[in-house]
Formats: structure tokens, sequence, C-alpha cells
């Protein structure tokens, strides 16, 4: 099991769990990607989860805690600087936004200047020898084996930000990394999603939420905005 189930692999939750939305809201508000042991949700629900909690299209982007990769305060507002922004969150840990993070360069690559793109390096998905903040329980998926990315999470920010730093090295191409601090104000701010894309147009007001990172229907979006 990893942070992406594979697509079709719908496992069955129990009766109750699928009778209401209410109920599949309480199920994913509380295990994340998944839920523990036979309760589990697919990609897309889990996409269309995500997308309905936190801060949602038509609000202001909440004021983040975040810091640069050598532990010093960032003002986003600053970054910003009046243009239309992305925000993703990811994780070392996190399968999904390791193989999604090619296309969040690419989109940066792609607009240059014009558009701020920024990754939130978040609480680890999936620590070994930890629990994983979405299930709560140990949950280590077979690529993070493979791609040697077995740590335990964080306890503190000198920690996160290594691990924040070997994201950046391993696995982009320049991209710009923030990192939350560890009261977890910003992943918790954001409606707690290991991957998802946030489209802020140049008055700080979120345009877009994707709950899985979306580069395709992004683009479209960032075409569109910078149209206008």
């Amino acid at each position: 099991m990893d942070c992406e189930p594979a697509r079709g692999d719908h496992v069955l939750m129990n009766a109750h769990a699928a009778s209401t939305l209410g109920v599949i809201w309480v199920l994913v508000m509380l295990s994340g990607c998944a839920s523990n042991d036979g309760d589990r949700i697919g990609f897309e629900e889990a996409r269309t989860m995500f997308a309905g909690r936190g801060v949602q299209p038509g609000q202001p982007l909440p004021k983040l805690s975040l810091v640069d990769l050598e532990g010093h305060a960032v003002d986003l507002s600053k970054v910003q600087a009046g243009r239309p922004m992305v925000l993703v969150t990811a994780s070392l840990t996190c399968n999904v936004a390791r193989r999604q993070q090619k296309n969040v360069d690419e989109l940066r690559e792609h607009y240059g200047d014009s558009v701020a793109v920024v990754v939130i390096y978040t609480i680890d998905a999936h620590p070994k020898g930890n629990p994983c903040p979405y299930t709560g329980k140990e949950w280590v998926p077979k690529d993070n084996e493979r791609d040697a990315v077995l740590v335990k999470q964080p306890t503190t920010l000198d920690e996160r930000l290594a691990v924040a730093r070997q994201f950046r090295q391993r696995f982009s191409n320049g991209a710009t990394v923030f990192v939350d601090t560890m009261d977890n104000a910003s992943w918790q701010a954001l409606g707690k999603a290991p991957n998802l894309g946030l489209l802020v147009d140049e008055r700080g007001i979120v345009k877009v939420r994707q709950g899985w990172f979306d580069p395709k229907a992004m683009d479209q979006s960032l075409d569109a905005t910078l149209m206008r």
C-alpha cells in the first residue's frame, strides 16, 4: 500500500462508510490517503476528498509559517511578488510527490518569471519506523525501498531541513522549496494533503485547488489566468 492506491484498485469500505458522503468524509479526514486495515479508498476518491478540505477557491490563502532550506523565515507574499503562484505540497517519503516533481519543475521552467512555483515540504507521508500521518500506522510503500528513502519522521527542524534538501537534490531540478515548521501549521492550514496543488492569483486568492497535483489541468488554469 502506498500514497497512490493503484487506479481501479478500490478496496471495500464498510457499508455505513459507503452509504453517505458525510461518513466517507469522516473516514478520509481520519485516514488521509487510505484508512486503516480493510477500509481503503481509491486514488480518485482521495483526490476528491483532499480537494474538499482546507482552503478553497475564492478564499484568501492563509498565512503560512515557512522557512527556506537554511532555516530562515520566509515571507511568501514577497516571493509571489504580485504574480500568480502555484503551491505544491510534498515530502521525501511521498512516492506520488517524488514522481510528480518533474512535472512541477517543467511547469516552473515553462512559465519562467511570470509565475511563482513553490514546493512546500510538509510532514513526511511514509516515514520508516513511525506512523504515517494519514493512517496512524507505519506504511512504507515499495517505491520507497526502491528509491532508498527509508527515513524516520523528523523530530526537529534541522532534521526536516535535511530531508527537504535531499528531496530537492535527488528529485528536483532546482525547485524553490520552503519547509513547514515543526508544528505543521502550514500542512494543517492547507488541508493535510500529501501532494495537493493550489493556484493563487496575484491578489492572494485561491483560484484552483487540486487534491492531487495535476500538471495538465494546472497548466490550463495558468494559461487562462495569464490571458486575462
